[in-house]
């Protein structure tokens, strides 16, 4: 599933992680409308996704980038 995901524009991460989700994955949407639209139309056709939670980052503080 995260090579499925890798291959969205939408996704600017994707991370296998551990917890009660086995993925993470960042989407940069341009508002709430493109954000509904990539979720309900993109992820919501694809059978493995069983469940999804969303939280939308409102601004951010610091970011690092691998060298």
């Amino acid at each position: 599933m995260a090579r499925t995901l890798a291959t969205h524009p939408e996704l600017a991460l994707v991370a296998a992680t551990t917890g009660p989700a086995n993925l993470v994955a960042q989407a940069l949407c341009p508002d709430a409308a493109a954000l509904h639209h990539y979720l309900t139309h993109r992820l919501g056709a694809l059978d493995a996704i069983r469940t999804l939670e969303t939280a939308p980052v409102l601004r951010t503080v610091k970011a690092a980038a691998s060298r």
